[in-house]
């Protein structure tokens, strides 16, 4: 199950989403191209909610990209562009991170993100730094009905500025996080229901 617009709606639990959780337990996997936290910060918060989901459970964007980052390419030289959860996370993934010189640079949905970080990233990537982008949602939904900008907002700007620029997303609908949550849930692919908004 998709969380953002299927379970919450910012901090809010949406209708049916305790209920779900309770009737489907361990067969639920929790998968989402949330950038922000990692597994067990998410399954803290989802828990204070009453949404008791726990962190081997849930499959998340942006820590599977460092996942994949580390397994990949062990010690690389990573400028992230992020949230500081996601930044301590790389770093205990033996990630060194950089602000220069980078050979990977990942987006995330960086709360923080400013001209002078869009004009850091394209220097980055315009000196041989592989971009690695956790999802291209533009949006998601945000508790009052509105939109919550996403990782992929910020790609367009950096698109805009290098429009041939090739690069690897991680996040849904690409498939590395539904086969790392059929392989959570033991299941497979014709056995299983996706649940999104």
């Amino acid at each position: 199950c998709d969380i953002d617009g299927c379970l919450l709606a910012g901090e809010t639990v949406l209708g049916g989403a305790r209920d779900l959780v309770a009737r489907f337990g361990a067969r639920l996997i929790a998968v989402s191209n949330n950038s922000t936290d990692t597994p067990h910060t998410l399954s803290a918060r989802l828990a204070r909610l009453g949404l008791p989901i726990p962190a081997d459970r849930i499959v998340l964007a942006g820590a599977t990209a460092v996942d994949q980052i580390a397994a990949q390419a062990p010690g690389a030289r990573l400028a992230l562009y992020g949230s500081g959860i996601l930044m301590d996370y790389a770093r205990a993934q033996g990630l060194r991170l950089v602000d220069r010189e980078a050979d990977i640079a990942l987006l995330t949905r960086d709360m923080d993100f400013t001209y002078a970080r869009l004009e850091r990233l394209v220097g980055l990537l315009q000196a041989g730094a592989r971009l690695v982008v956790a999802n291209i949602d533009a949006t998601h939904p945000a508790a009052d009905g509105g939109l919550v900008p996403e990782t992929g907002a910020l790609l367009g700007a950096v698109t805009t500025c290098l429009p041939a620029l090739t690069y690897q997303v991680i996040g849904k609908p690409e498939a590395p996080l539904f086969d790392i949550a059929l392989r959570k849930a033991g299941a497979r692919p014709d056995r299983a229901i996706l649940i999104g908004d």
